[in-house]
């Protein structure tokens, strides 16, 4: 105990006589409390927690077990040390434990725990929660914010490479704080930190109050004494803090009209739009957003993210300079997925298996926070044999669970990521062996963001620089000293000597382009009017702003510059378009001169030099191309001949998922759906399912990744020799490879008239083969004639269209319905009524079905699987909307912003809202520019029948045979939605569920 405690002890005796005689009852009829360790009249067991508690209680719980009963002062406490028992309070009695104790710093610092976190559970803490989780915590607006992180991040990487030109020591703890700080006051004020306003000051003294030990939390009757000043504190800190977010939230609420509007969007904006509305007007017990609400929530939001992440990279960067052949590791892994000619992007992430491994490590190793957020009882309980009093402390020690040797084997202090390979645990509060964010109903719905943060903090620092400790100093010398608070912090900051890894690419670039940009006229005066966009740098352009999501950040610089917008992308002249009426004047008023496509690197190799259909440029050869694909391979009726193909294979995939649905089993959705797509598409084209004698899957693969990479030789044109990123190389070795293959399928379909298989079902290489040596169109001046070269590229055009599509639309679909299992419930029943519960769906029964179609049309606009179409080309200088776009300017239409269009979908465009299709004729054809998923116009996709028929037949399969639900413990908030941005915008992690069979028979 501290002097000041214990000085205090005599004047605690007085105040608590009668409390103390008032509690001396006969206790042999009380049940069984969980062993624990006597303790004092007053104070209970407080003397034991010393300055590190969970360092104590991990001791305490070696002897008395991992549920053990502990009175710090007068209040009830259990305090849990393993997986097991975590789970059982965590997840088995969830609901009883779901509450928080009264606390005395939430009443001043939450406004009356108006916010989240301390809240008390019940219908107030659900709606807050709710509300904090859909619109300020989502994966996508959390994704938004990827260029608040890349620009902060920027800032730092610069400022560190000066310091690792002049060899200086650099005081890690500070910049990486300083970092974190700056990015958590942008997405939630819109600003880095400002002089006006000392808000640094306040928050850090905030942070220590809610950390501070607090004698009247345990003493409740001695809070008015203020024994210790913190109520003082508390009350003078907490009108400081409303001054100053007040006079924040005025000053957002002045921006409309001050001309700022197109600023980037930040929390207290998201949450002022909100202002005076119901937090969920479903709810029968209606709360009104106001501005205690939102400064709660604010609150909230800077204890969550202000210091946490900052803490947990301190603490990894500690654990590799500690174990530098971890640091070797995680910096091979980042030159082989990343490369060195370029820096991390946050879709990296993805790839990076064993850096993840070293964040599970050191969470494990040294949580943010080593004693979870305290929970209550709301009532009397047996767990486990033990009897836990209604009101009782729950005290989760996370920090004794990441060192339990049951779980983690004898090197429990070892910093040793590898004990995570072939391991499926993970960070999201499922396996209880890995809490550092909770678990269950009161798990932190700040993972997603914290756990980006991290990694692409972590990522980026070790891919630029190598790290060492300062001169003279050994690995094992590093001070590990920790300092116990809201979030455990190392005592002493960290220092470390960074050295620059990155080649030095922009160099090269110079180099190469100065006669270009010599050569470049600066006399601009006499050009026409632009479209508006932003300033774009020597030689890259705005590449810069593009980011690993360009959908979203092309999205945002559309609410500054407008639907019609300019870029320079390299040396490319870029129009985007993000509205309704811009895409109509591009696709439709204007369809001839933007009817041509780029001319890029991709398909100059894997379409034999663009001799198929989707980027062949505008003329006579496409028009005879796509005339012969539309009649001969992609005709209503020849799609509808393979139905017997698509019938077979859903059946097969109903047959394995029925024994899953028996089994109890999880299922691997996108996985099964990938097959499915994979194995229909071959036998449409190839005549068979996948094949062993051919590894075409790999080759289709390495294709796709291929035609989605970001290619730099197709903005820097004269930069393609150099092949600075590898892709030229990969592209041959793909485009032989393939060739091979193509052409031993072809011989094999040349044999099949002599080999007596005239029987088997026909595919497309059949009705191309049948089609050789002819004219695609015997009435053109100019003849084209189909040879082995077109039958090849368009057998590539059609795998790339086919094979991963719908694939990933179902998947979309899939996740939504599981994220809305009201609407997943509308389709069943739709099923249920059209179709019947004695036999599955036909393709015949889909006409039939109109909500299904409202589900998929939503599940299209939210998550299209191609977010930006497939670029256009002007073929001349045309004005348009009375803006100037130059002959070939690159036209990308962002279809994934279209489909936000507040104008278009009113305010609840983030909502997966299937309704908004009712009495609307709104259909997915090309004519209705809100809803443009297959393109428009003359390069419209020509495969939409296919598609959309396989897309609404596998849901609804699926649907009517089993009803989903998400894994045992996962909520439908707690769905990861991250997508990972490709030639097919796929979900960043598999989509798994749970099937139940639902036919009858």
């Amino acid at each position: 105990m501290s002097p000041l405690a214990s000085a205090i002890f005599l004047l605690l005796s007085i105040w608590t006589f009668m409390h103390i005689l008032s509690r001396a009852k006969d206790h042999k009829n009380q049940p069984k409390l969980p062993p624990g360790p006597r303790s004092l009249p007053i104070i209970g067991n407080l003397h034991m927690l010393g300055s590190l508690p969970h360092r104590a209680l991990h001791s305490l719980a070696k002897k008395y077990g991992p549920i053990m009963s502990l009175r710090l002062g007068h209040v009830p406490t259990i305090v849990v040390s393993s997986p097991q028992a975590a789970e059982l309070f965590l997840k088995t009695h969830d609901t009883i434990f779901a509450s928080r104790p009264k606390l005395q710093v939430p009443e001043y610092l939450s406004y009356g725990t108006k916010g989240m976190a301390f809240t008390k559970y019940g219908s107030y803490w659900r709606n807050i929660r709710k509300l904090c989780t859909l619109q300020l915590l989502s994966v996508s607006k959390i994704d938004s914010f990827a260029p608040v992180r890349k620009a902060e991040v920027g800032s730092l990487v610069q400022s560190l490479k000066k310091a690792a030109a002049a060899h200086e020591v650099v005081d890690l703890s500070g910049k990486v704080c300083e970092l974190n700080e700056d990015t958590t006051c942008r997405m939630i004020f819109g600003r880095s930190s400002d002089d006006r306003f000392d808000l640094k000051t306040l928050i850090e003294e905030a942070f220590s109050l809610v950390g501070a030990f607090n004698l009247a939390d345990y003493v409740p009757y001695l809070g008015a004494l203020d024994l210790q000043g913190l109520t003082r504190r508390m009350k003078k800190c907490s009108k400081a803090l409303d001054i100053v977010l007040e006079n924040i939230i005025k000053e957002h609420e002045k921006i409309p009209s001050s001309g700022q509007q197109h600023r980037e969007t930040d929390f207290i904006d998201t949450l002022l739009s909100l202002m005076n509305q119901s937090m969920n007007p479903h709810n029968e017990q209606v709360y009104i957003i106001d501005r205690e609400n939102i400064k709660a929530i604010i609150l909230d939001m800077i204890s969550g993210a202000y210091d946490t992440s900052a803490a947990a990279i301190e603490w990894t960067f500690s654990e590799l300079l500690r174990y530098p052949r971890v640091m070797k590791h995680v910096q091979e892994e980042l030159e082989r997925e990343v490369g060195m000619n370029r820096m991390v992007e946050e879709t990296d992430l993805a790839k990076l298996p064993y850096l993840d491994m070293v964040v599970k490590e050191s969470l494990r190793l040294h949580p943010v926070g080593p004693l979870l957020l305290p929970h209550e009882s709301i009532e009397d309980i047996e767990v486990n044999g033990y009897y836990v009093p209604k009101k009782s402390r729950i005290i989760i020690n996370y920090w004794a669970i990441g060192r339990d040797p049951c779980v983690w084997s004898d090197n429990v202090e070892e910093f040793y990521p590898e004990r995570f390979i072939n391991s499926n645990i993970d960070l999201k509060g499922r396996d209880f062996q890995l809490i550092p964010f909770g678990s269950g109903r009161r798990g932190c719905p700040g993972m997603h963001l914290g756990l980006t943060t991290v990694k692409y903090v972590l990522a980026q620092l070790l891919h630029c620089f190598h790290w060492v400790l300062p001169s003279g100093m050994l690995p094992n010398d590093l001070d590990m000293s920790e300092k116990f608070g809201l979030s455990m912090r190392r005592a002493k900051h960290l220092f470390a000597v960074p050295t620059y890894r990155l080649l030095a690419i922009f160099l090269l670039l110079s180099i190469w382009t100065f006669i270009h940009i010599l050569s470049r006229p600066n006399g601009h005066k006499n050009r026409p009017k632009l479209p508006p966009g932003p300033r774009s740098l020597p030689i890259i352009g705005n590449l810069h702003m593009l980011g690993s999501h360009p959908h979203r950040a092309l999205h945002s610089l559309a609410k500054k510059y407008g639907p019609i917008m300019s870029l320079r992308l390299g040396h490319v002249p870029t129009i985007v378009v993000s509205s309704p009426q811009a895409a109509e004047l591009f696709l439709k008023t204007h369809d001839t001169i933007f009817a041509s496509r780029p001319k890029l690197q991709v398909s100059e190799y894997l379409s034999y030099g663009t001799k198929g259909m989707a980027f062949t440029e505008y003329g006579s050869y496409w028009r005879n191309i796509r005339k012969l694909c539309t009649l001969q391979l992609l005709s209503v009726s020849k799609i509808d001949s393979f139905a017997p193909v698509r019938k077979a294979e859903v059946g097969s995939l109903v047959q394995s998922l029925k024994k899953a649905a028996v089994a109890h089993e999880v299922v691997d959705l996108s996985g099964k759906l990938c097959e499915l797509n994979e194995e229909t598409t071959c036998r449409m084209i190839f005549g068979r399912r996948s094949d062993d004698r051919f590894d075409l899957k790999t080759l289709i693969e390495e294709g796709l990744s291929l035609a989605g990479a970001f290619n730099l030789a197709d903005y820097v044109p004269y930069l393609g020799a150099l092949d600075l990123q590898g892709l030229t190389r990969r592209m041959k070795k793909c485009s032989k490879a393939m060739d091979i293959v193509l052409e031993n399928i072809i011989k094999e379909h040349e044999k099949i008239p002599s080999s007596g298989q005239q029987d088997r079902e026909t595919d497309f290489i059949d009705t191309l083969l049948s089609l050789m040596n002819q004219p695609m169109n015997p009435h053109d001046e100019q003849v084209h004639i189909i040879d082995r070269t077109n039958i090849k590229a368009i057998i590539l055009d059609m795998i790339s269209g086919a094979y991963d599509t719908s694939a990933a639309a179902i998947e979309w679909t899939f996740s939504e319905l599981l994220r809305y299992p009201r609407v997943m419930k509308h389709v069943q029943e739709e099923l249920e009524r059209v179709v019947g519960m004695n036999r599955m769906v036909e393709e015949t029964d889909l006409a039939k079905l109109p909500y299904l179609d409202m589900v998929v049309k939503e599940s299209f606009r939210l998550n299209p699987v191609a977010p930006l179409l497939v670029p256009h080309e002007s073929m001349e200088d045309i004005e348009v909307n009375g803006y100037y776009v130059p002959k070939k300017s690159r036209i990308i239409i962002n279809f994934w912003a279209i489909g936000r269009d507040p104008c278009v979908w009113s305010d609840n465009v983030e909502e997966f809202y299937p309704e908004r299709f009712i009495n609307s004729s709104i259909d997915l054809k090309g004519h209705d520019f809100q809803l443009i998923p297959f393109g428009s116009g003359r390069r419209g996709c020509p495969g939409m029948h296919l598609g959309l028929t396989t897309i609404k037949y596998v849901l609804a399969q699926l649907l009517h045979c089993f009803h989903w639900v998400l894994p045992s413990g996962m909520l439908p908030n707690d769905l990861d939605m991250s997508e990972k941005f490709g030639l097919t915008m796929r979900r960043a992690q598999h989509l798994f569920a749970v099937p139940t069979y639902r036919l009858l028979g």
